[in-house]
């Protein structure tokens, strides 16, 4: 069943409840609020289905203890796909201390929409930082902040699984790009970024994909 909810408002939601949810990592309360059970608004609005499905993750995963996360909303172009344009949010949690070039894994969970609803949960390994354009000597002029804009690549590899009744069944996805940071705020980084990667076995909407987002991380 496809939900054609604006994805913008879908978005939203659900990069409000994945904000909300890493942001208070010592929560121990488990209770999904009224919203997400029985017959409510959401329901008439064709997403509770999928909404629910997303609370069972979360409330599941490690998320709600997390040490240290980022939010990551994004906008996706898939060129071969059934449907080319789309988006989610993704979150990203408990990631270990980077150490040399070596990069850690985290753990990623998130709420993907191209077409149908998947819910998209695996782990992404994070570089350490890198400055790139500190050693290219012809930029040795400009202002500092240029060459010291710091770039993260990271990778993820992980599984789709419809939400809402999609046809296809558990889709393997893979991803890799890098992040910009460019700003601060109350401790943590924002950044932006691009990937590109592929989701296999995910009928019609199979194929490489492109995403656009913009992140907020804290603790790591």
């Amino acid at each position: 069943m496809k939900n054609r909810i604006t994805l913008a408002a879908i978005t939203a939601i659900s990069a409000f409840q994945l904000f909300s949810f890493s942001a208070g990592g010592q929560t121990t309360n488990t209770t999904p609020p009224a919203s997400f059970a029985g017959t409510n608004v959401l329901a008439d609005l064709g997403v509770s289905g999928a909404l629910g499905n997303l609370w069972n993750a979360i409330d599941a995963s490690d998320i709600l203890q997390a040490t240290n996360w980022a939010v990551a909303p994004y906008a996706t172009y898939a060129p071969s796909a059934a449907d080319k344009v789309g988006g989610g949010v993704l979150a990203i949690y408990n990631v270990p201390q980077l150490t040399g070039n070596l990069g850690a894994i985290g753990a990623a969970l998130g709420a993907d929409w191209l077409g149908d609803w998947s819910l998209v949960s695996g782990n992404i390994t994070i570089q350490s930082d890198t400055h790139p354009l500190a050693h290219i000597s012809w930029l040795a002029g400009l202002p500092a902040w240029v060459t010291n804009i710091t770039v993260t690549p990271f990778a993820l590899v992980g599984v789709g699984t419809p939400m809402s009744g999609g046809n296809a069944g558990a889709a393997t996805i893979w991803d890799t790009g890098a992040q910009i940071k460019f700003g601060h705020w109350l401790g943590g980084n924002f950044g932006t970024g691009v990937t590109w990667g592929e989701w296999m076995n995910a009928g019609k909407e199979s194929g490489h994909r492109y995403h656009f987002f913009l992140s907020y991380q804290k603790g790591f």
